[in-house]
């Protein structure tokens, strides 16, 4: 019933611009995601452990005995990586894999994590018991349009299948507002890039009056299989300028390459 709850609202979505609701309920959306978890540890590898990859060039090689990272996360661990900041935000937390995934390949790194639910951090802490001691946790709506001021700023806030799912209202660009407030230097985002217009929307806060950086730069990681937004208050020399929105869709017509849903 929750599964047709999801289809539902989908298809309401398309079908009538003009009501919008999130894809999800999120008072009960901790149920579903923690049934998309156990679908996809079939397939891939969510967890790393410390003796199961290696990290050359750059790039994360698993084992080959493991199952394969989904490419939106490695491509996002690999970016991040390269980003080496000292304090990271993840926005929207799940079941804390990335963090804990992180925090092995950036161990000095201090981490925090922002949730709708207390539904959702408790699935987390069940999953990674060793976060509580890793990571700093807090319930809230990072759409609300005052800051994001749970903890102090951070060098790089991202999400992974987050923003996506927010369509009532501008309330994404709001989710927006508050990563740029609380972020000192970068903003990741993996996303379904049909969902909304990430390019223009960053691009109309960044010219508004209380924007909090000194300039915009907006970047774009491909892996030849996923493309991730990089926002940037410094000019990044290894990534290629992302010039437009249509240069995120590039892959989007793909089978198997949907977004890992959050």
């Amino acid at each position: 019933m929750r599964i047709m709850e999801h289809i539902f609202r989908a298809v309401f979505n398309k079908l009538n611009p003009f009501y919008k609701v999130d894809d999800f309920n999120w008072g009960k959306y901790h149920m579903v995601y923690e049934c998309e978890v156990m679908n996809l540890t079939r397939k891939r590898t969510l967890v790393l452990s410390k003796d199961e990859y290696q990290i050359i060039e750059g790039k994360i090689l698993l084992n080959p005995t493991l199952l394969p990272l989904h490419p939106n996360s490695k491509l996002l661990y690999e970016t991040i990586y390269h980003l080496n900041p000292k304090s990271i935000l993840e926005v929207g937390v799940g079941g804390g894999d990335h963090i804990h995934n992180l925090h092995l390949l950036l161990p000095e790194a201090r981490f925090y994590g922002v949730e709708i639910s207390q539904n959702q951090i408790d699935f987390l802490l069940s999953r990674h018991p060793d976060l509580k001691n890793i990571c700093k946790l807090a319930v809230q709506d990072i759409t609300r349009k005052d800051k994001l001021n749970t903890f102090e700023r951070v060098d790089l806030v991202y999400t992974q299948a987050v923003l996506m799912h927010i369509k009532r209202g501008n309330r994404h660009i709001d989710a927006l507002r508050n990563m740029f407030n609380i972020s000192s230097n970068h903003i990741v985002l993996v996303e379904d890039w049909g969902s909304h217009d990430f390019f223009g929307d960053t691009t109309k806060i960044s010219k508004e009056c209380d924007f909090p950086w000194p300039e915009l730069n907006i970047y774009k990681n491909d892996s030849g299989e996923q493309i991730l937004m990089i926002l940037s208050k410094e000019e990044l020399e290894e990534f290629s300028p992302l010039r437009n929105g249509e240069e995120l869709l590039k892959y989007s017509q793909k089978k198997g390459n949907a977004v890992l849903r959050k």
